[in-house]
């Protein structure tokens, strides 16, 4: 029996051809697929006392899913539509991307294991299993420190700006 898909217009070329992403009827769209995710990331996140809230919606792009785990003053936002895409870290007023989280806390500390998250697979879950190993390695800081060191690393990445072009490929 043939994959059932559903296709969604997600964005543009820079020629204007229209892009578009197929989701499979095993996943309904981006609310359960957000859904789902944020029950991998639960794992991590639950037993550090973190809740999970989410919306859904539809825009210019198509449907799309928000969800943010919280606890106190700290979220870890998500963005979904055909895959994770969006993943921020607020603490307070401060906010880092994910990758920017991870690229601080391994130069800091000193890890030498890479980030996996985002990475790329037909699977849209795998998203969310690379996205857990991250928080299980570089999310101490978010998930158990203190606001003055999430202050801290914020101020790294803003004087260590990513390097781009062929210098980043160094």
């Amino acid at each position: 029996m043939p994959r059932a898909e559903q296709w969604y217009a997600i964005g543009a070329a820079g020629d204007g051809t229209l892009l578009f992403c197929a989701v499979s009827d095993n996943l309904k769209g981006p609310a359960e697929l957000l859904e789902r995710g944020a029950a991998e990331l639960a794992e991590v996140l639950g037993p550090a006392g973190f809740e999970f809230i989410q919306a859904e919606g539809v825009d210019s792009a198509g449907p799309f899913a928000n969800g943010e785990f919280f606890r106190g003053d700290r979220r870890l936002e998500l963005q979904v539509r055909s895959a994770p895409g969006m993943v921020r870290y607020h603490f307070g007023e401060e906010s880092l991307s994910h990758e920017d989280l991870v690229r601080g806390v391994r130069a800091l500390e000193g890890i030498t294991v890479e980030g996996q998250y985002p990475g790329f697979s037909q699977d849209p879950m795998a998203a969310f299993r690379r996205l857990r190993h991250d928080l299980e390695h570089f999310g101490a800081i978010f998930l158990r420190g203190g606001a003055k060191a999430f202050r801290a690393l914020n101020k790294w990445v803003r004087q260590h700006p990513k390097k781009s072009g062929f210098a980043g490929l160094a």
